[in-house]
């Protein structure tokens, strides 16, 4: 009831239904719930669709303007509306807003003009825009996720980036050998911290940005790879198959 409640939420206000938003809203509907596949919250919809009204109301109980979707869309980041941008910028102004109806008849008397209507010559209003852009383009363009090994001494993490383009179990195995100085067979496993296996292209593709990983070693692997790498394995005794050594003397081999 609640999941049906929430979609019902999503769907009134992509038909631009304030009246129906307010009363799901008053009837305590999570605002921020996300759809299951898109990662998509009201405020998403909203700002996507331009509805001005709808996302001064779902600001004003409590919508996230910074949650991110699956793929690290923020609400900003697919909005067109250069008003509700500035809504987003300067939530400080929201109860302002509200009750101004002059404002709200007329949204752009509130928006700066280095903002909306900045002059060929301020490079500042164009480099806040140009950094806003890139951030946005680089969360959509690549997937950040935490990375180390597991089980050792160093607990730190290090920040990678995995192309969206590229979601796929085999480069992000790929990704942990370049970045964590392993080879592929020395990888046991791959693990979604606390406690989830990655074993699949699709587990792949659920991450979200920021997410921790601990790449499991094989140690008998690891060991094995420091003997080859430092050729202390071709001088080491090799034992028979019955675990005895032994000592040979001409045409006689003494066991000990």
């Amino acid at each position: 009831m609640e999941r049906m409640l929430e979609e019902r939420l999503r769907e009134r206000v992509c038909l631009d239904d304030t009246e129906a938003v307010q009363d799901l809203l008053t009837l305590g509907v999570e605002v921020n719930a996300r759809e299951p596949v898109s990662g998509w919250t009201a405020l998403h919809w909203a700002c996507k669709q331009g509805y001005l009204d709808i996302v001064v109301l779902l600001l004003k109980n409590g919508a996230d303007k910074n949650i991110r979707s699956e793929i690290g869309e923020t609400p900003a980041s697919v909005c067109s509306n250069q008003q509700i941008l500035y809504l987003l910028d300067t939530s400080d102004d929201l109860e302002r807003i509200m009750y101004d109806t002059s404002l709200r008849a007329a949204p752009s008397a509130y928006a700066p003009s280095d903002f909306l209507r900045a002059p060929a010559n301020s490079s500042k209003a164009r480099n806040n825009i140009y950094d806003k852009n890139r951030l946005t383009s680089s969360f959509q363009d690549e997937l950040v996720l935490k990375i180390r090994i597991a089980n050792t001494a160093d607990s730190d993490f290090i920040e990678v980036e995995l192309p969206r383009s590229e979601l796929t179990y085999q480069a992000l195995l790929c990704l942990c050998c370049k970045e964590l100085d392993l080879n592929l067979h020395q990888i046991q496993k791959l693990r979604k911290l606390p406690n989830t296996r990655l074993r699949r292209d699709k587990d792949i593709q659920r991450l979200q940005n920021f997410q921790e990983i601990e790449v499991v070693i094989d140690a008998t692997n690891m060991y094995k790879s420091i003997q080859n790498a430092n050729g202390v394995a071709n001088s080491l005794p090799t034992l028979p198959a019955n675990g005895y050594q032994s000592i040979c003397k001409k045409d006689q081999t003494i066991l000990y």
